[in-house]
């Protein structure tokens, strides 16, 4: 796969970085991994820092990864995805909230960290 990701533990969140080339199903198949793995965490916010992706930029498939971020991540109370403003379509973020999943894209990590760690209400 040529995707790499590494998470690092903060007080009350988490954070993914996340970097490479990967194809739709590639991603879509790291959404399954980390969900999996996010299942065990104690925190239930996580920050996905999507900067480092080279692919995946057209309206379908942010439609396609937000769908399977819903599905897969719906055990987290906040996700906040961090993207490189050209990369926002919003697709993703729809289409996730349509399904339930409580997501925001945002494309400055301390205005996604605050959303992140504020306090529900």
């Amino acid at each position: 796969m040529s995707l790499r990701f590494d998470v690092e533990h903060r007080d009350g969140y988490s954070v993914v970085r996340v970097e490479g080339a990967p194809s739709l199903g590639q991603f879509l198949s790291f959404l399954h991994l980390i969900g999996v793995e996010t299942a065990g965490w104690q925190v239930r916010r996580v920050l996905f820092d999507l900067r480092g992706i080279e692919t995946l930029t057209t309206f379908t498939e942010h439609y396609s990864i937000g769908g399977e971020a819903a599905r897969q991540l719906a055990h987290l109370q906040r996700v906040a995805a961090l993207l490189e403003p050209h990369r926002i379509t919003r697709a993703g973020e729809k289409t996730a909230q349509q399904e339930g999943m409580n997501l925001m894209a945002f494309t400055d990590e301390a205005e996604a960290v605050a959303w992140l760690t504020a306090s529900p209400g």
